[in-house]
């Protein structure tokens, strides 16, 4: 696997490519790239990639309130745990 440089493409998307593709990932319709911060679509996005991993009958889709949003990533968090992913310290 080849290590990505800071001057890669992957770190000068905008955020037009980030919402297209996050529209075709999921199949959903959302216009700005603000509307994934309840961290519903990244638990989503990583159940996707780790089939299982994530406790989606814990996230709340229609969180709009900064605890609903601190709720979902702790499940994001508990999923990270779960596959060992661990924080690296720099």
């Amino acid at each position: 696997m080849a290590s990505i440089g800071i001057m890669d493409g992957a770190f000068f998307v905008g955020r037009k490519e980030l919402v297209e593709w996050v529209n075709n990932t999921l199949d959903l319709s959302i216009d700005k790239i603000e509307e994934t911060c309840s961290g519903a679509m990244a638990c989503q996005l990583f159940d996707i990639m780790h089939p299982g991993s994530v406790a989606m009958q814990k996230v709340n889709w229609s969180a709009n309130k900064d605890f609903e949003y601190i709720a979902n990533y702790k499940v994001l968090q508990s999923a990270f745990t779960k596959i060992h992913v661990d924080k690296v310290n720099s």
